[in-house]
Formats: C-alpha cells, structure tokens, sequence
C-alpha cells in the first residue's frame, strides 16, 4: 500500500501529545483520507472530533470512550489492539519533526490521489524497484521532492497532453485577401492610430494608446506607476487642463472615459494625483495646504473640472481575477468606459485561493502572473478597450541599471513572459550615471532639456521603432512630461516622426 507508516505514527503520535496541532488549519490540513488504511483514519476521525468538541487532553480512554457509539469503528479499533497502539504511537512521537512527518504524509497523499486520477507514478516513487541500492536512490530523491515539485511535474504532462490535443475556439482561418476592401476603406476612413498618451513621444512611438491593446509600463519600488497612469487617464478624460506655459486653462479636445483600478493607493490618493496634475500644482503643496493664493484658486478649479470629467477611479486591495473582470464590466456598462488603467500586476492572497481551486493544483507566482496577463489582454479584446498595466522590477534592475546594460522584459518581477501577452512594454527608471555620461554630447547641443528618467521601450509590436529610450523630464509632483530626445539602445540619437492626434 501506498503509505509511510512512519510518518503515520509520528502525525498520530504528535497530535495525541499536542492536540492544539489540528486547531491551526491554514498550516496543517489533515483529513481522514491521509490514512489509507482504515484503523488509522478512524483514529484520526476520532481524536480530529474529540478536539474540535473541547476535549483538551486526549488519550486511549477518551478514543475508546468516543468510539463506543460506532459500532463498526469500534470494532475495527479493538481488532487492532487500538490502547496498546495509541500508548506506542505517544511514546515514539517526536513532535518537533512533526512538520516533516506531516509534509511526508501528504506527499503520499497527493501520489494516491495521481494514482486515482490514473497518473502514472513510477518517475516519483516506484514501489516496483526490488534492488536495495536503486531503492535507496528512489528513495532518497523523493525526500527531496517537495509536494510543489511534484504538482509541477504533473501540471507539465497536462500542458504537453495539452499541446498535443487541444485546440482553440478562437482560430479562424480565413483566404488571404478575404475582406481586404473593407479593411483598407475602414483605415481610410479612421487610421488604427489611438488617443494621446501623457508623452508625446510615446503617443509617437506606440501610435497613441490604442482600443484591444494591452501595454505594459513598468518600474522599480516607488517609481511612479500609478502615478503616470493616472497622468495619462487625466490627459485623456480631465474637461479642463492648465497650461503652465501661457499661465491659462485650456479646453482638453479629448473627452474619453477613462478608469484607474488601483491596488494600493485609495480614492483620496489618486484624487490629489489627479488635482496636481489638472492644475500643474506641486502634489506635496496641495498635501500641506501650502499652495499659494493663485494655486490655491487653481487647485478649487481642478476640483471643479474633476466633478464633471469622465474619470473614474476604483480601488481593490486584495483582487482576483474574477474582480477585476467585475470591475471593468461594471465601468465599460456603467460608464462606457473604453480605456483602463490597472495599476499593477501582481499576486494577491485571493488570487492564489482562486487559481489553486480552479485549476486544483498550486500555481506558481510566475505562472499565475503570466494568467493574469493574458486575462488581461484578453478583456481588451472581449470589451474593445484599452489598458494599461504595470509590474514590479526584480531584484536585478539596479545593478543592469548602474552598468549601463539594456534594460529589457529580464527585470520584470515574477515573470518576463508576463511582457509576452502585450502589445507594448516599456520600462521607466531615473536617468543612469552611465547615460548621462553617454548623452552628454547630445545634451551640450542645447537643444533638449535636462532629462531625469528615461524609458526604455523592448517592445513595440506592429510599429516601426523597437528597443528605444526616450529621455525626458518627469515633474514627479504635478506629473508633467517635457520630453527630450530619443536614442537607440546604444544611446544614439535617432528622429521620431511627431505624430499629431486630433480629436474626431
């Protein structure tokens, strides 16, 4: 049979000397059908009830005495010499190695439950090796084996069965020149070109942001992801802006319906956020009420334009999958929104539970990432909208960043396959020493201003300009762009046609 009996008496031993072991569920999840045979379930049935009714010292009297009521069980249990075993199984348990007894346990415990699914085995645990020395090796490989590694192994022969087999709903296959008329009069009549981004040599660059595309925008800790995205939902959906250069409100010709779904910052924060940036205010001066009278007005007046701007801000600390759907559903009915703002990609306690339970096996964090990526180009594609989105970076940015290397999808955190599923991908961090240094000619031209961060863009699918830098000067207080110049990897300059987008 397919068990450790060791491990067995040492879970059974340590729950009779520490019954307080079964009360902390979320570490420990132990059921009936751990102990394939039966003696044993029906002891751990009994000592599992027997505690959850407040029994707090548990023994073979306690056992024998709760067991009486079932007949059969009890009979099982005196066949079995149930007091002689509870007494052993107290003396040999060890219960501080209960976590590995208990992880030894429900590894086979997941191999009866692949077995039953009518997965083979043998490459984990193969009962068949009759050889001592090949037993030990089998042996001492799967000790090494965590019950992770074995779900992963599974969920790989899913995938290859997958590969195999399965096809997609979605495929269509049409002739080459099929609808070929229509397309060319519908881009005669509106270019696939999008609404402007909050940079204009980005709007260049990616064509605007663009209905049923997914672009990705990341950063390190703190380097200003929701903020920029909220910039952008402003430059789109804001009735009003101030131009700091004529010192004057002008009308937006742009009047989208824009969301921002944030998954740290509240309502408020992203309100002052978008007050700043309405207004050119220094965020920090609104904040302390240190606004001066002529920004103080200007700040009211933001206030104003905001009330009756199509702008919408959604705020879910701890989201699934399913929420976020909800979420831009309700906002794309509701509201007719058509371009979303999420502020960033990444894993959450809720979204674990959902993917483990739909998919009943634990997913790791890359791979949960990269389903929420594809989800997410997806509901572009189902509600024709745009999004926006944006990830952490991983622990290997700065020092790439401080080498002057190219900065690419390998930083992302989680998952560099997460940039696979979008139709742009960019990454914003300060101005290096090293491309200060390698743009200094450039600069000294007199042209440009002094830039502070730089983009770089790795990918841009469908457009001309691929794996470029565009340097500007970011006011991180009121999130208005001055953008400088742009260069290619190796921090050359290069032109970019400016690409006008006007209201229609």
């Amino acid at each position: 049979m397919l068990q450790d009996k060791k491990a067995i008496i040492q879970v059974l031993g340590s729950i009779l000397k520490e019954p307080s072991l079964l009360s902390d569920s979320n570490k420990y999840q132990i059921t009936a059908s751990d102990f394939p045979e039966r003696f044993h379930s029906i002891l751990f049935f009994a000592m599992y009830n027997l505690f959850h009714q407040g029994t707090e010292v548990i023994n073979e009297i306690e056992i024998d005495g709760y067991l009486r009521d079932y007949d059969i069980q009890y009979k099982i249990f005196n066949e079995n010499n149930g007091h002689e075993y509870i007494e052993q199984i107290q003396k040999l348990a060890v219960v501080e190695n209960f976590d590995y007894y208990y992880n030894r346990l429900k590894k086979f415990s997941l191999l009866r439950e692949m077995v039953g699914l009518g997965f083979n085995i043998d490459e984990i645990y193969d009962e068949s090796i009759i050889d001592p020395k090949d037993q030990e090796i089998m042996k001492e490989k799967f000790d090494k084996t965590s019950i992770e590694d074995i779900l992963s192994f599974y969920e790989m022969k899913i995938v290859e069965i997958k590969e195999k087999f399965s096809t997609n709903s979605d495929s269509i296959g049409i002739q080459g020149g099929e609808g070929i008329d229509e397309l060319l009069k519908r881009l005669e009549q509106s270019p696939d070109i999008g609404v402007p981004m909050n940079s204009e040599m980005l709007t260049s660059i990616f064509r605007g942001s663009r209905k049923k595309k997914f672009y990705l925008r990341s950063s390190m800790t703190g380097g200003g992801k929701t903020r920029n995205m909220v910039a952008d939902a402003c430059r789109l959906s804001a009735d009003q802006l101030y131009d700091l250069k004529e010192n004057k409100w002008v009308k937006n010709d742009f009047q989208e319906k824009s969301v921002v779904i944030s998954t740290e910052m509240i309502s408020e924060e992203l309100q002052s956020l978008a007050l700043a940036y309405i207004s050119g205010v220094e965020e920090k001066n609104i904040l302390r009420n240190t606004t001066t009278e002529s920004e103080k007005a200007r700040v009211k007046k933001a206030a104003e334009v905001l009330k009756k701007s199509p702008i919408w801000f959604e705020h879910l600390p701890d989201f699934n999958i399913k929420e976020i759907e909800r979420t831009i559903e309700k906002n794309v009915i509701r509201n007719a929104v058509e371009y979303v703002y999420f502020d960033y990609i990444h894993s959450s306690v809720t979204i674990f539970a959902e993917m483990s339970k739909k998919s009943g096996v634990n997913l790791r964090e890359d791979q949960i990432l990269l389903l929420m990526s594809d989800k997410l180009k997806a509901l572009c594609n189902k509600y024709d909208i745009y999004m926006m989105s944006a990830t952490q970076l991983n622990g290997e940015w700065k020092d790439a960043w401080l080498r002057g290397l190219q900065i690419d999808a390998t930083y992302l955190r989680g998952s560099k396959a997460i940039a696979d599923k979008t139709d742009a991908a960019m990454i914003v961090l300060p101005l290096s020493k090293k491309e200060k240094e390698a743009v200094d000619v450039i600069l000294k031209s007199g042209f440009y201003p002094e830039p502070n961060f730089v983009t770089h863009v790795f990918k841009n699918r469908g457009n001309e300009h691929d794996k470029v830098k565009v340097f500007s000067h970011i006011n991180m207080g009121n999130m208005r762009i001055k953008d400088c110049f742009v260069t290619n990897v190796d921090n050359e300059l290069i032109q970019i046609e400016k690409l006008i987008i006007k209201a229609g």
